[in-house]
């Protein structure tokens, strides 16, 4: 994806803070008893897969968020919010009665999702919100929340700036309005309103700012086919581009004094254009849109955005062409756009699954490297994680069209046959008995494979990225399972490696 920033400021003022059934102009039209009707109260109950214990789930967490009703029936929130939701209940402001729901579609990319009541139940005496257009620079609008379950709060104020942000920890960057001077530490799904119309919704804060998805995105998502068949999501160019201001640099691309280009740093394997671009190609336009020296162009509502924020707005399976040169000879490339999925990544994004994918050999627990596993590090991973696998994450991955995963030694059970090895944890395996792995399942098939003989008997040789190497036999494995499985409360046989 193009990861180009662009903050377009606007100025903001704090206009008043208080219970949203006070009228006030913004409402003239649509009053407020209209709003309350359409901002719904969400109770969600989850069940998160524990990585560091991915035999089982974490505590039950219950949480209260926002949900609009968008369409009959149909509520919009975060899909971060659902993600391994066991029971979702919907309830409007003031009202006692809980409409139990379910997740009709999300797009955890995107980071929205569509709820739905269960079947034979609906929600009555509800408002469908109209989605607005993106709002003009300078647009007064109101953020709103709600408090104790019983009250919709209002706060006004005007977008400061608008920039590409990602939407999850998936890496789709998408444009967000941040909105300053409210001192906000959380935003739980609050819609963005304007003039009894969705705008945006708030999808997290950043230095006590929140930051709200734009209604652009919202409508891209809502008006698709909402079923994995029919789905097109959010697109990717699958090319990672870079400014260039180097005047040294400028002249070996051959790039002429003031005009705008882009450099080719990489091209990901899953990029439609990986065939006809290469790396140290110069973009200059894309569609015919040129980009200037920073790679952005002119959008006709924000001023100068990144030409990422162009591309995000297609849907895969649209056509898209780039205007580039190499060695100074210009070409034009004309491909279909593919969907944007963190799946694709060796280090995937956060999903929906119930259970994460491992192998306990001998006390040695295994699983693949992904954003949830790194997510065990605290709210600070980015920092927290260890080294080698913030390395990988950041600098080695790409999207692969195998899906090729990393294997990653979590933790060792401590037992007496693993004995020497129990502090051992966050190695990165290379190969099981000289095979390379590119996922747990083909860690247990090279598993059952003949092992390494030494002295007649057969052992387990397992080879990391760091040089380290652990050296277990197989003789006893069954023996010592039965002792971990009783001393750590695995009740799942499936964990366990088994010939």
């Amino acid at each position: 994806m193009i990861r180009l920033v662009l903050l377009v400021t606007l100025a903001f003022t704090i206009v008043a803070a208080g219970p949203l059934h006070r009228p006030h102009n913004e409402y003239s039209g649509r009053d407020a008893s209209e709003v309350e009707r359409s901002v719904l109260h969400l109770t969600v109950t989850r069940a998160v897969p524990d990585p560091e214990a991915p035999w089982s789930t974490q505590n039950l967490d219950v949480a209260g968020y926002a949900g609009v009703v968008v369409g009959e029936n149909r509520v919009l929130t975060q899909a971060s919010i659902v993600s391994n939701a066991v029971y979702i209940q919907a309830q409007k402001v003031d009202d006692v009665e809980k409409i139990p729901m379910r997740v009709t579609f999300a797009d955890y990319e995107a980071n929205l999702a569509i709820l739905s009541p269960i079947e034979g139940k609906e929600l009555t005496g509800v408002k469908i919100m109209p989605i607005g257009g993106d709002i003009p620079v300078g647009s007064d609008v109101s953020l709103i929340s709600i408090e104790n379950e019983r009250q919709l709060r209002r706060v006004e104020g005007r977008a400061m700036e608008v920039r590409l942000r990602d939407a999850s920890l998936g890496g789709l960057a998408v444009p967000m309005y941040s909105m300053t001077g409210m001192n906000r530490s959380s935003c739980k799904s609050d819609p963005m309103i304007r003039k009894g119309s969705l705008i945006g919704i708030c999808q997290t804060v950043a230095e006590s700012q929140p930051q709200v998805i734009t209604s652009g995105v919202l409508s891209h998502f809502i008006n698709e086919k909402l079923n994995p068949e029919g789905y097109r999501g959010f697109s990717s160019l699958g090319v990672s581009l870079h400014p260039v201001r180097s005047p040294w640099q400028r002249k070996t691309l051959g790039i002429p004094a003031g005009k705008g280009a882009l450099r080719v740093a990489s091209v990901n394997e899953t990029s439609p254009f990986s065939d006809c671009v290469k790396s140290d190609d110069v973009l200059h336009a894309v569609d015919d849109i040129a980009v200037d020296h920073r790679g952005f162009y002119l959008h006709p509502r924000w001023g100068m955005m990144p030409i990422g924020h162009y591309v995000i707005s297609k849907y895969a399976g649209d056509n898209l062409s780039l205007r580039f040169s190499r060695a100074g000879k210009v070409q034009t490339c004309a491909r279909v756009l593919r969907r944007y999925t963190s799946q694709d990544k060796l280090v995937p994004g956060p999903g929906n699954s119930s259970t994460i994918p491992h192998v306990i050999f001998g006390g040695m627990v295994f699983q693949e490297l992904s954003v949830d596993y790194l997510s065990t590090f605290g709210r600070e991973w980015p920092t927290k994680a260890p080294i080698p696998l913030m390395f990988i994450y950041t600098y080695l991955n790409d999207a692969t069209l195998t899906r090729r995963r990393l294997l990653v030694l979590t933790n060792v059970l401590a037992d007496e046959f693993n004995a020497g090895y129990e502090k051992i944890s966050h190695l990165v395996l290379e190969s099981i008995n000289g095979r390379p792995v590119a996922s747990i399942e083909e860690l247990k098939i090279h598993l059952k494979l003949p092992g390494v003989q030494r002295s007649g008997a057969e052992f387990a040789q397992f080879e990391f990225r760091n040089g380290a190497e652990i050296v277990l036999p197989y003789q006893g494995i069954d023996a010592s399972h039965k002792r971990i499985a009783k001393t750590y409360s695995i009740s799942q046989a499936s964990s366990f490696f088994t010939r």
